[in-house]
């Protein structure tokens, strides 16, 4: 018992922290910065927060800052200011030129002669472009457990689309997944420390539909003619490629890897954040309301259609009568001898007349092929109660049909883009807040939490009543930061509304907000087990400074690291 009150007495805040970077284009990638760069400005027991950060879990967007700041940390001149202006200045709008320089090289036929090894594609252009840029140029082999610094584990999320599992880029534990990795240990980390850091942002950032996956290990390495590269290939589950897209399709959160690092150090990490730029809000589906009118069936619209694809009387009188005019020109019916013009009108009617006929056979040949096919699917899919109607287009009006796929289209859309990854966003924060062993050990910090806006689950900002609450000003700077679209460039209107600065800004004083809140939990905890709150209320009385000053100009300390 006394050893178990001892165990118990042992937990200290802020030692040891491990930080989740969500995914969500260049919302994520700016708002990790900006918990990075708050973590650094400030302090506890005279050392930076940043200091503290052990772990690293990052996906997608969150996933460039997560690769530029362990990099940076592993370089033997390493300040974190140094590198917040180097990234910073990287990605400003008139200085970012990821989007152009990866279209350029996908359009750039030496590009592809240079690094045969890599499939022609938009994401491997994306790759080589990472791999070019100063911040993230170099392989995994700087984050190998004997040579990185001051982290211990770095985990970057991706998906595979051979077992629809989260797909592990990390210097510790199975690189990769289960059933990818726990067969081919000896020939995947023969290899695991060449992989470009610029093919991982880019595995992690994949999102579908957008890019297509690259494929492992075809893409991830250059020489394809070593045993290493042989050996691995070679295997079973690799001989076919294994599709690697983005890893906020499993997890956006990063939770998950975050909870295996936590296993990993034996519950070594004192405070895990996650920092996460999605939302549990969705926009409500709203059906198309076109309204349908009596215009013309579908089968009155096929059929005009289908009329051109069949061998037409005029295709083979054509060609007869082309056909004749050779042969009695021939035979000198037109006169004493055969006419060169004769000729030349037959051999074009007969020409024409061949092709049109051909075209006729092949066409026919194809609509019968296209028809019989629509009737087995049909036929697999449709009530039978309906197949008549459905198969003679009897009563299928053309807007009806318009309305139909409006709504199938839009629903699929919704489904796949917020209700699955939403519902996925629930089950990772159900895994995060059900472990009772993390209780006093964690923080969420979103970047619409002090947005103050409404939402149909809260008509009030839920804001702790032991925190003066967030100004107008920071509010509206917290609105504009959550409303950037998650893509991987600037648009005017993000130029316009300043949103790297105002998303940089949202994550200091996002985090700023829920360190404090998370300290006002410690104190009321009776079952904290913190005996001495002395460093813990000087860092509190630094939070509360900062919060004052924040309310006041929110983007106070985003222009300090910039000066």
């Amino acid at each position: 018992m006394a050893q178990e009150l001892d165990k118990k007495s042992e937990f200290t805040p802020f030692e040891n922290i491990g930080l989740c970077f969500s995914g969500g284009g260049y919302r994520a990638t700016f708002f990790a910065l900006g918990v990075l760069a708050y973590l650094d400005h400030v302090s506890y027991k005279n050392k930076s927060l940043l200091k503290s950060v052990k772990a690293l879990s990052t996906v997608s967007g969150g996933t460039l800052t997560g690769v530029g700041y362990a990099k940076a940390v592993q370089m033997p001149n390493y300040n974190f200011k140094a590198f917040f202006k180097q990234f910073y200045n990287t990605f400003t709008p008139e200085n970012d030129v990821l989007l152009e320089s990866a279209i350029a090289k996908l359009e750039n036929d030496t590009v592809w002669k240079a690094n045969p090894y890599k499939n022609r594609s938009l994401i491997n252009a994306f790759a080589l472009t990472y791999s070019e840029m100063p911040v993230f140029e170099g392989a995994f082999g700087k984050f190998e457990k004997s040579k990185i610094k001051q982290l211990e584990q770095v985990c970057f999320n991706a998906t595979d689309f051979s077992f629809g599992l989260t797909y592990r880029f990390q210097n510790r534990g199975y690189f990769g997944n289960n059933p990818l990795y726990r067969n081919n240990q000896k020939e995947i980390n023969a290899l695991r420390n060449e992989v470009e850091l610029g093919d991982v942002i880019a595995s992690s950032s994949c999102f579908p539909v957008g890019f297509e996956p690259l494929v492992f290990p075809d893409d991830y390495f250059k020489d394809h003619s070593s045993s290493s590269y042989k050996n691995l290939k070679g295997l079973d589950t690799f001989i076919e490629g294994v599709g690697i897209m983005d890893g906020g399709i499993a997890d956006n959160q990063g939770i998950g890897s975050m909870m295996l690092i936590n296993d990993r150090m034996k519950g070594k990490l004192d405070l895990i954040i996650v920092n996460d730029v999605g939302s549990f809000k969705m926009k409500p589906w709203k059906q198309d309301a076109t309204k349908i009118e009596k215009k013309s069936t579908a089968k009155r619209v096929i059929n005009k259609v289908l009329q051109y694809f069949s061998i037409k009387p005029i295709y083979w009188t054509i060609l007869l009568v082309g056909l004749a005019i050779l042969l009695l020109n021939n035979m000198k019916i037109f006169g004493p001898t055969g006419y060169v013009g004769w000729y030349i009108l037959g051999s074009a009617l007969f020409g024409m007349g061949l092709l049109l006929t051909i075209f006729g056979l092949v066409a026919s040949s194809v609509k019968i092929a296209v028809l019989s096919r629509l009737k087995h699917l049909f036929n697999k899919n449709i009530p039978e109660a309906l197949l008549d109607d459905i198969l003679t287009f009897e009563k299928l009006d053309i807007s009806l049909i318009q309305v139909m796929l409006y709504n199938r289209v839009t629903s699929a859309m919704t489904m796949i883009n917020d209700v699955f990854l939403k519902q996925m966003r629930r089950v990772n924060y159900d895994l995060f807040y059900s472990k009772n062993e993390l209780k006093n050990k964690r923080i969420t910090a979103t970047v619409y939490k002090l947005s103050g806006k409404k939402s149909p689950y809260m008509k009030t900002p839920a804001y702790n009543r032991g925190i003066k609450a967030p100004s107008k000003n920071l509010e509206s700077v917290c609105l504009t930061a959550s409303e950037t679209p998650t893509t991987l460039w600037w648009d005017k209107k993000d130029i316009v509304k300043n949103r790297m600065q105002t998303l940089i800004a949202c994550g200091q004083f996002t985090v700023c907000y829920e360190l404090m809140e998370y300290i006002l939990e410690l104190r009321a905890d009776p079952d904290s087990n913190i005996a001495d709150f002395t460093e813990i209320d000087k860092l509190y009385d630094a939070l509360k400074a900062d919060w004052v000053s924040f309310n006041k100009k929110p983007l106070w300390l985003v222009e300090e690291l910039c000066d």
